[in-house]
This record gives structure tokens, C-alpha cells and sequence, in this order.
């Protein structure tokens, strides 16, 4: 599995701070777009951008998210399971272009992933050289691949593009990094997140489990790293 940040929204904090003030300003939202375009002496530049998150920042916390819906983050992501792909795509405020079984021939090319539990379970490996070698044959007598793909599992490996805004992957990091998410989801986000980060680190507070968001579990059962609300 790979993940990479193949595009993102430049200056997300100006973007954020000018959304905001047009919420709560006389000034139109071109002139404090344009107040962000004027170059500050190094001296000042950070202590003015420190200004602009703090303000983005109280308004982010206070629960009104709806500025980070101008930032928009786009992954290349690889090596994953269709299950997993089935799992991100419930996600609908996300957009997606996926590999197409019908037009990809996978004969000889057929990977898959292998969840922890299942590594060295001889029936499980043995089901899918059976899979792989009928999906073949079936290529081979002239079926074409987007019938014969009504044979590959779940566990076929699969590559996509994703893209979000910010306010969808802060909910996306928020259920998918809890503890009780399935381990391939939990580690496809998390790269995601350490791709985000590696650029954006003040948004590591807000790519975090619920359990850290709420401070409290809101699972059935908790994995005990939060325990729930009423405990």
C-alpha cells in the first residue's frame, strides 16, 4: 500500500482566515484576499500568518467548520483491497476515480491483500491461486475482463485517486484512525494524515481519533484507550 499527496489547496491558511472575515466583515472578500497577497518584510511574515491561524483556529474550534470546505487535499493511493476502496468510498463527500476491472485486464497482474489474521492460512491462499487461475482461463477463452471480473474477492488489489476537502478529512481521520476501524483503513489514513501533516503540521490536532476530538469513546465498546461517556 502507498499513499501520496499528489495536489493541495496553497496558502490554506489565508484561504481559511479570508473566509472567515468575510463572515464577519463590512469588507468585501476580494479586499481581504487581497490583504493576504500583500507581502509582508520577512520580520513580520510570521507573526502576522500567526495571527491569521489564531483567528482560524477560535472559529474551527468553536464548531464552525464550514471555512475548511475551501481547502482541498488529492491522493494517489495504491495497493489496496477492493473491501478497503468499498470502505473510503462510503465517504460521499469525497470524490473518486478508481482502476475500472472491466477495462483492465488483470490476467498475470492479480494481487491481493492479505488481512493479518488470515497470512499463512493455507485455505485462504490456496482459494485465492484458485481464483487467480480461473479468472485466467477466463481471459484466455475470450471472456472479456469485465465479466470475468465477477470472480476476484475483495481481496484484489486496487489504485485510486482521492480527493477531499479539509472539513471531510478531519471526520475521515476522526472514524477511520479509532482503534476499532479494520487495520488496512486505519493505515491508509493514517499516511494519509502523515502526508497532510508532514506539510500542515498545526493541523495535527484535528486528524486525530474521535475518541481524542469528544474525549470520550463512542463506540459500544471501547478499546480502553477512552473510556465511554456514562462509564
Amino acid at each position: 500500500m502507498k499513499v501520496k499527496l499528489i495536489s493541495a489547496t496553497q496558502n490554506p491558511i489565508d484561504l481559511m482566515w479570508t473566509a472567515a472575515r468575510t463572515c464577519y466583515s463590512e469588507k468585501s472578500p476580494i479586499d481581504i484576499w487581497d490583504e493576504t497577497r500583500d507581502v509582508p518584510k520577512d520580520e513580520f511574515k510570521q507573526e502576522i500568518e500567526d495571527k491569521r491561524w489564531k483567528l482560524v483556529k477560535k472559529v474551527l474550534d468553536s464548531g464552525h467548520q464550514s471555512v475548511a470546505e475551501h481547502v482541498y487535499f488529492t491522493f494517489a493511493i495504491e495497493g489496496i483491497s477492493r473491501a478497503c476502496s468499498h470502505q473510503l468510498v462510503r465517504h460521499r463527500h469525497c470524490s473518486f476515480s478508481q482502476q475500472s476491472q472491466r477495462y483492465v485486464n488483470l490476467k498475470d497482474k492479480a494481487e491481493y491483500v492479505t488481512p493479518e489474521s488470515l497470512k499463512n492460512n493455507l485455505l485462504f491462499d490456496k482459494t485465492l491461486r484458485d481464483i487467480t487461475a480461473t479468472y485466467e482461463v477466463l481471459i484466455e477463452t475470450g471472456i472479456k475482463p469485465e465479466d470475468a471480473r465477477a470472480i476476484l474477492p475483495n481481496a484484489c488489489c486496487t489504485n485510486l485517486v482521492m480527493s477531499c476537502n479539509l472539513r471531510e478529512l478531519f471526520h475521515i481521520c476522526n472514524e477511520r484512525l479509532c482503534a476499532k476501524a479494520q487495520s488496512e483503513i486505519r493505515a491508509v489514513v493514517k499516511a494519509m494524515k502523515d502526508e497532510v501533516v508532514y506539510q500542515l503540521p498545526f493541523l495535527i490536532p484535528y486528524l486525530q481519533p474521535k475518541c481524542e476530538k469528544f474525549g470520550y469513546c463512542t463506540e459500544s465498546k471501547t478499546c480502553g484507550r477512552k473510556a465511554n461517556k456514562d462509564a
